[in-house]
């Protein structure tokens, strides 16, 4: 890409047109590993053993095997669809640029708008989490450093005040970390990703290590009661849950398992600065889902072999349905799940520092790429004039766009204060679905891509695009992703009780996070008609310059 010095002042292009200079100022500086680091971060690699427990809670019998396998392959047949709109359109913004370029700017703007507004609030759930995990990573680092006082301070972080202070000082800290260059930032969320790698070896290895009857001991002996597995298992059945497999139940569970592997496609948001963006991207999601699959499943096969079905469906029914039985027999966290059997396993102060900081880790990458992949789609609105314009201005020394960082910090710090007092999850309830729409916007892009802008794929002197049984291939993938993706949406829909109510409140406040964007884009169409006599509509076919 041009050199940043060429493109910051921002200086006006020849004529009057849409873009005000001549690049971006992006540079295309992120090979496969980075690619692959702000993938695996987006998804928050240990945030599945979190995962994995509130699926046990969500669904009656379910077994997470058939969803993780049938998670991955609709997240595998979603990145061949996004592969080819990035090959088409390499430029930062995701599905705004997708859709605004190859359908409609109206339908880009919602997608880019609401997106804006949804990673945003994400950003501030995820420094909750991180709060709401402070006493966990206490009580791990108190049993390594056999700290008393440590363990003790656990109980001292549950407060609102204190999720709130907790919550912001790493909204800040993610903010100073945000303004280095997107390389400096990838490095850093490599760091990160491969401590939560480790810890993941750390658990496998002490999973392997243990016999079923070394978790019982291990148990009985954290939670001071010497019959603790059977009394959660007896628990459990006194209040009458479920126990055993369900195909029915893990079938309806793949939604779920989808959603878990959120992210792990997120490095198209940074196209414009993937070094050969279709060959990065393609290398770096393979690397990504691969690694997904073996992590997750193996870990999840020696939690059923090591402590056992029958105790994680129960444990993770009974910590959330009746706490106070729950809480009589161990003080050991439900929630935690996999990192919870790996802290009472573990025998040394190492293994323990690990699991303590595997969340923190993993949320602190997660808001580090959120930030990256936010502010690009912040970034390519404020480019193409429906967001101000200082939003896309780009630091010289570093080459990121400043401005859309600390706008979007500060409002991340706004949610997570008000998240912190106030309960938000009516409003937001419909999250997953939202998420799940956003790939369904893409698989519609991909599949009209062919179709709308067969120009933005042609190679110089094909006549021809490939085609299977008369349909352009990269139709077929989005036709594909869009089917699965819709499927999706239904079992969401069609599953409240899991995935979210539909209120008057959590729909309405859907309906006008998504229509916010069409909104803005009319206004800005109609501004620049009355002063320039630039129609947004045709001006926006028009690709952003590198």
């Amino acid at each position: 890409m041009a050199s940043t010095s060429a493109s910051v002042g921002g200086k006006a292009a020849a004529g009057q047109g849409l873009f005000t200079r001549q690049s971006s100022g992006l540079v295309r500086e992120l090979g496969v590993p980075a690619a692959t680091g702000i993938a695996l971060a987006s998804v928050a690699v240990v945030n599945t053993f979190i995962n994995f427990n509130a699926g046990l809670v969500s669904f009656n019998q379910a077994d997470m095997t058939l969803p993780l396998l049938l998670g991955a392959a609709i997240w595998l047949v979603a990145m061949f669809a996004y592969k080819y709109l990035l090959e088409a359109i390499p430029r930062a913004g995701g599905e705004y640029v997708y859709l605004s370029r190859i359908i409609s700017p109206a339908l880009g703007a919602m997608a880019g708008i609401s997106i804006c507004i949804a990673f945003t609030y994400i950003l501030a759930a995820n420094a909750n989490f991180t709060a709401a995990y402070t006493p966990f990573m206490l009580t791990a680092l108190g049993a390594a450093f056999n700290s008393s006082a440590i363990s003790d301070a656990a109980g001292n972080v549950t407060s609102q005040g204190a999720i709130a202070a907790i919550s912001v000082v790493m909204l800040l800290v993610v903010g100073a970390v945000s303004l280095v260059s997107i390389r400096r930032l990838a490095q850093v969320i490599l760091a990160l990703v491969g401590i939560q790698l480790l810890a993941f070896l750390v658990l496998g290895w002490l999973l392997i290590t243990h016999s079923h009857q070394d978790f019982v001991n291990a148990l009985a002996t954290f939670s001071n009661h010497p019959n603790a597995f059977n009394d959660i298992l007896a628990a459990a059945q006194k209040n009458q849950i479920p126990l055993g497999i369900s195909i029915g139940a893990s079938l309806t569970a793949v939604p779920f398992m989808v959603l878990n592997y959120n992210g792990v496609l997120y490095a198209y948001y940074v196209g414009g600065e993937l070094k050969r963006p279709g060959r990065t991207y393609l290398y770096a999601s393979v690397i990504s889902i691969g690694l997904l699959v073996v992590v997750w499943l193996g870990v999840w096969l020696l939690m059923r072999n090591t402590v056992g079905l029958d105790f994680m469906q129960s444990q993770a029914k009974l910590g959330a349905t009746d706490p106070d039985a729950y809480g009589k027999i161990t003080s050991l966290q439900s929630s935690a799940g996999g990192l919870g059997y790996g802290l009472i396993l573990s025998g040394d102060p190492i293994s323990k520092i690990l699991i303590g900081i595997a969340v923190p880790s993993a949320e602190l990458a997660v808001d580090l790429a959120f930030v990256a992949v936010v502010t690009r789609v912040m970034f390519a609105l404020a480019f193409d004039r429906l967001l101000p314009i200082s939003l896309a201005k780009i630091s010289e020394r570093s080459a990121i766009p400043t401005n859309a960082i600390i706008v979007a910090v500060v409002i991340g710090i706004l949610f997570a204060i008000l998240a912190a007092f106030v309960n938000l999850s009516n409003i937001v309830a419909n999250l997953a679905l939202f998420v799940a729409l956003i790939i369904v916007a893409g698989g519609v892009a991909a599949t009209a891509l062919p179709y709308r802008r067969p120009d933005l794929i042609m190679r110089p002197g094909q006549t021809e695009l490939a085609r299977v049984g008369g349909v352009p291939v990269p139709s077929l993938w989005g036709a594909a992703t869009t089917l699965l993706a819709v499927i999706v949406v239904a079992l969401i829909v069609t599953h409240p009780e899991v995935f979210g109510s539909f209120t008057l409140t959590s729909v309405g406040a859907l309906v006008i996070v998504l229509l916010a964007g069409p909104v803005i884009y009319l206004i800005a169409r109609q501004m620049r008609l009355s002063r320039s006599s630039i129609d947004l509509r045709l001006a926006m076919r028009e690709l952003p310059p590198e």
